[in-house]
């Protein structure tokens, strides 16, 4: 007798019968530097535009001057939203399935995690104004 595809899947014991594993959570720290990371960030972003600037952005993009501090300094800011809302966005993740109340260690990690993006955001937001705003013609 043939039998069709659909009854020989039904026969099958499942592949996992306990469904999947629950999530892990990311690690205490993980939210704490989260949080120190974004409020770098945004003194980061408030320093920065006291930095003295580039007095010549031609020729330092010809390599005839070296860079100005600010021109170094930037990456740091930029880098450092980026990072702090990746950390804050993956503990928010990790907790998504968690059993709601939430305990009280991971309410604190939670709060963590918002403050980190939220600073990093705002931190964000100055440096590209500021750069979008003044951009090469700044000179400190």
């Amino acid at each position: 007798m043939i039998r069709s595809l659909n009854d020989q899947r039904n026969d099958l014991p499942p592949l996992d019968p306990n469904g999947p594993p629950p999530p892990r959570l990311a690690p205490p720290i993980v939210a704490l530097i989260s949080a120190w990371l974004g409020l770098i960030t945004l003194i980061a972003a408030i320093v920065f535009p006291f930095l003295p600037g580039s007095r010549d952005p031609r020729a330092e993009l010809q390599h005839l001057r070296p860079y100005s501090f600010a021109d170094r300094f930037l990456p740091f800011p930029i880098y450092g939203s980026v990072v702090a809302m990746f950390l804050g966005i993956v503990v928010l993740w990790q907790m998504r399935r968690e059993p709601r109340p939430l305990e009280k260690a991971l309410l604190a990690q939670r709060v963590q995690a918002w403050a980190g993006i939220a600073l990093a955001v705002i931190g964000a937001a100055v440096i590209y104004l500021y750069v979008g705003l003044r951009g090469p013609r700044a000179a400190g």
